[in-house]
C-alpha cells in the first residue's frame, strides 16, 4: 500500500514497497517514459537520486529522491520553481507543450494507481507488458484453468509464447526484454532428459512449487519472486483446492475490488474472457468496484469466426455478460498496411472497426486510438497501450480525489 504525502505543490512523495534498488530501478523505468535520465551519485548509502530532464528547450526538470526508511523506500519527486510556467505553455501552447504539461500533471501520481488486468491469452500478455513498467500496483487476474485446445498457440513479434495464462504472465511482467526471452523459452521448453522425456519445464517447475506451497497460488507467488516480475499474478479459481467454500477466488475479488482501475485485456470471448469472468465473485466485483472500468477491444477478429468485424458486437456480449457498462471502451483507430490486411483476409480474420454510437449503449465514452504495432502481426503496441490505459487511470484517480475533497 503506498501512501503519499500532499502539501508543497513542488513537492510529492510515497512510500513504496520495495527495498532502495528495487524502487530505484523501478522509478528509472518508470521516469524514463515522460524523458532523459540523468544520474546523481550521492555520498550517503541510504539514498538514491536522479534526474528526470523533461525537455531540453525549457530546461524543466524533475529531482527524484529515494531514501531506504523502515518501511519500504521513501520517494521525494522536486519541482523547480520556473515549473508554473511551463505549465502555463502546457495549458496555451502547442500540443508538444500541452502533452509535456500532462505528463507533468499525471507522473506523481502514478505510484498510486492500483491497476488490475482481467483476461487470458495474448491480449492479456501484451497489456501487461505495456503496464509492467508503468505501475507499482499491476495485477493480473487468470482463471486457472488449462487452456483450450482450441486456442491458436501464442507467439508476439519475438516468437512462441509459453500456451498456458500463468506462463504467460511471468513471461509479460518479467523486468527486461532479456529476461522475458530467456524466460519464454525457459518455461516452454520440453525436457530431453529419461524420465523427463516431453515434460514442459515450466509445468514442473509449477508443480514442485505447488506442492511444496500447498496451493497453486502459492506455487505463482513464488515463482513471481524468483524470477522477479513487476506485478502479480492471482488465480480467480485455484484448482488445487477440495474445498470451494475455503474462499476460492478471495484473491482475486479482493484484488478487483481494490483496484483504482480495472482492464477486461483484448482477448477472445470463449477460449480468453469467459474462463476468467465466470469465475466466482468475479463479475460481481468488477460490477460492485469504484473503479475504472476499461474493456480493451480487440484488433482483428478471429480466424474463420463469423464475427462482425465492430466494437459494438465486441464490447456488448461482455457488458451484458459482467452486467455493467464499461466506462470506457478502447478501441484500435490506425489503419492497417494492404499487405496485412491481405493476408489476415487469407485466413478469415477482419479488422475491428470502432462503431461509436453502437457501442455506447455499452460504455459511458468510445475512445479510438492508434494502438497497433509495427510489423507483419496485428498486435497492440505495449508501449502505446500501455501510456493510454496509465494516463486514464490518474486522471480517473485525480476526479475522484478532488470529488472526494469537494464532499468533505
Amino acid at each position: 500500500m503506498l501512501t503519499l504525502r500532499r502539501g508543497d505543490p513542488a513537492r510529492t512523495g510515497a512510500i513504496l514497497p520495495a527495498s532502495l534498488d528495487q524502487a530505484f530501478h523501478r522509478c528509472i523505468a518508470l521516469a524514463s517514459h515522460f524523458g532523459a535520465i540523468r544520474l546523481t551519485r550521492p555520498d550517503n548509502l541510504n539514498l538514491r537520486e536522479f534526474v528526470l530532464e523533461l525537455d531540453d528547450s525549457f530546461a524543466s526538470r524533475l529531482r527524484w529522491t529515494l531514501e531506504r526508511v523502515a518501511t519500504g523506500t521513501q520517494l521525494t519527486i522536486r519541482r523547480p520553481s520556473g515549473i508554473g510556467r511551463l505549465t502555463n505553455l502546457g495549458r496555451y501552447g502547442s500540443a508538444v507543450d500541452r502533452q509535456l504539461g500532462r505528463g507533468l500533471l499525471l507522473l506523481p501520481h502514478i505510484a498510486s494507481l492500483k491497476i488490475v488486468v482481467v483476461g487470458g491469452g495474448t491480449g492479456l500478455y501484451t497489456t501487461l507488458l505495456g503496464l509492467r513498467d508503468r505501475s507499482w500496483s499491476l495485477t493480473a487476474v487468470i482463471s486457472g484453468l488449462p487452456r483450450s485446445p482450441a486456442a491458436l498457440a501464442p507467439k508476439d513479434q519475438l516468437g512462441a509464447l509459453p500456451s498456458d495464462d500463468a506462463g504467460l504472465c511471468l513471461v509479460g511482467l518479467t523486468p527486461t526484454v532479456e529476461e522475458n526471452v530467456v524466460l519464454r523459452s525457459l518455461l516452454s521448453h520440453r525436457m530431453e532428459t529419461t524420465g523427463w522425456r516431453r515434460a514442459h519445464f515450466g509445468t514442473a517447475l509449477l508443480t514442485a512449487l505447488e506442492e511444496i506451497g500447498g496451493s497453486r497460488q502459492a506455487a505463482l507467488d513464488t515463482a513471481g519472486e524468483l524470477v522477479g516480475i513487476h506485478g502479480r499474478v492471482v488465480l480467480a479459481l485455484d484448482g488445487s483446492r477440495s474445498d470451494a467454500g475455503t474462499g476460492t477466488g478471495s484473491g482475486a475479488v479482493a484484488a478487483l475490488s481494490d483496484a483504482d482501475m480495472i482492464v477486461i485485456a483484448p482477448g477472445h470471448l470463449e477460449l480468453d474472457l469467459i474462463p476468467v469472468l465466470c469465475c466466482p465473485g468475479v463479475r460481481s466485483a468488477i460490477r460492485d468496484s469504484a473503479a475504472l472500468k476499461v474493456v480493451v477491444t480487440k484488433i482483428m477478429t478471429a480466424e474463420d469466426s463469423g464475427e462482425i468485424p465492430r466494437t459494438s458486437h465486441y464490447v456488448g456480449p461482455l457488458s451484458e455478460l459482467v452486467g455493467t457498462r464499461f466506462d470506457v471502451a478502447l478501441a484500435n483507430s490506425r489503419p492497417f498496411s494492404p499487405a496485412q490486411l491481405r493476408a489476415y483476409a487469407a485466413a478469415g480474420a477482419y479488422p475491428i472497426r470502432p462503431d461509436v454510437e453502437e457501442t455506447l449503449p455499452y460504455a459511458l465514452r468510445v475512445l479510438p486510438e492508434q494502438l497497433t504495432a509495427a510489423g507483419d502481426l496485428a498486435r497492440h503496441d505495449p508501449e502505446e497501450l500501455g501510456q493510454c490505459l496509465v494516463e486514464m487511470g490518474v486522471e480517473h484517480l485525480l476526479s475522484a480525489g478532488e470529488a472526494q475533497a469537494k464532499g468533505a
